[in-house]
């Protein structure tokens, strides 16, 4: 089956933000404390650089993770001590407490922009919201409470790279010299504008997109084989020198972009396409995410399938690509210590639900997920 339509997890291209008139950004975007990364895992470095977390110090970090977090404490010398996370992906607060009690600082995560609200009393709390930009709990946006807050505007923006770390004001980051290099920006850009292309209206123009990127798309031949798993895999094993490239300045057309974007439009508009699925979906995702809180910004809907890797394959078919959520933890995760996320880690795919998707989009979305995973009625 090949389709006319090819509609990605991230945000592509929104290259008409540049002609928006600038104003205050949403938090953290005019924080006095904010420093932008090229990468994400650039954040996390500086992050732990300017709370003092160095050789010998001792992290408190959740057995559920994406990897290139615990690479970046990895790398840096520090000592990782896991706590549990339940199958559901909801923190063991008990655990919490009593890894927090032993370690030098308390690592939170706010998995596909859904508030961690777990807060162990007394201890320095790093909170990592790169699934969270624009998310709000009670009001408050996520991250602000925390010693550090790091993000990924990347995958919120549709931006060629870049991360981003908060600290309170006065808090020294060491920020690496220059910035993103040129080539790999312009590959980034390129792809970007083509996953714009690949959702247009006109029929023709996205299925030459759509085309196009089923020819280039290293991930997609892989995710038609079935061996997506094995291609993606790779935020470890990496070098000091990359932590600090990935600490540079982003490209300056992400610089750009960031100041501009409207927050309360994005998150209002993923919050509609999130309930559109939720309300025929909510069966086949975990608990914690059949509900979404006032102020949530979602960055996606996980969905369980029971044969994941069928399932990605036969929905790229169908014009909806996603993605595997984190299905291989770091290395230095005893799994069989922690083996409470290994159904999520072998079942969970992501669903687009990001701001340039149109109710249209949606209905190709749910229609493909139907045909694929829905169970039949009884």
């Amino acid at each position: 089956m090949s389709a006319d339509v090819l509609i990605g997890v991230y945000p592509p291209a929104e290259l008409s933000v540049l002609h928006a008139r600038r104003t205050t950004p949403a938090w953290p975007l005019a924080e006095a404390g904010l420093t932008l990364t090229h990468l994400g895992r650039g954040a996390v470095w500086l992050a732990l650089r300017a709370l003092g977390l160095r050789g010998g110090s001792r992290l408190a970090m959740p057995a559920y993770h994406c990897g290139s977090e615990v690479e970046a404490a990895h790398l840096a010398g520090l000592e990782v001590e896991f706590y549990r996370v339940d199958d559901q992906l909801r923190v063991d607060e008990d655990d919490l407490a009593r890894v927090a009690a032993v370690t030098d600082a308390v690592y939170l995560i706010s998995c596909f922009g859904f508030p961690t609200v777990a807060r162990p009393s007394g201890s320095r709390v790093i909170e990592d919201a790169a699934h969270g930009l624009f998310s709000l709990h009670a009001g408050t946006p996520v991250g602000a409470g925390a010693e550090a807050a790091v993000f990924c505007p990347r995958k919120s923006l549709g931006t060629p790279d870049g991360g981003a770390v908060v600290v309170p004001a006065g808090r020294q980051i060491d920020v690496s010299e220059g910035r993103a290099p040129v080539r790999p920006m312009a590959r980034s850009v390129a792809s970007l504008v083509a996953a714009r292309a690949a959702i247009a209206r006109r029929r023709q123009l996205r299925a030459r997109a759509a085309r196009a990127i089923a020819r280039m798309s290293r991930g997609d031949a892989a995710a038609r084989e079935g061996t997506l798993t094995e291609t993606v895999i790779g935020e470890w094993n990496l070098e000091v020198g990359d932590m600090e490239a990935a600490a540079r300045a982003p490209s300056r057309l992400t610089a750009a972009v960031l100041g501009r974007v409207d927050g309360a439009a994005i998150r209002a508009r993923r919050r509609r396409n999130y309930l559109r699925l939720r309300d025929e979906l909510a069966e086949l995702t975990l608990e914690p995410f059949r509900d979404l809180a006032e102020g949530t910004c979602p960055l996606y809907f996980p969905l369980l399938a029971g044969d994941r890797s069928r399932a990605i394959a036969a929905l790229l078919a169908r014009g909806v690509r996603p993605l595997e959520i984190w299905p291989v933890p770091h290395p230095i995760l005893d799994r069989r210590r922690f083996p409470e996320p290994e159904r999520a880690r072998l079942s969970l795919l992501a669903l687009p639900v990001h701001q340039a998707l149109e109710d249209w989009h949606m209905d190709i979305v749910l229609a493909a997920v139907k045909d694929v995973l829905a169970k039949p009625s009884a």
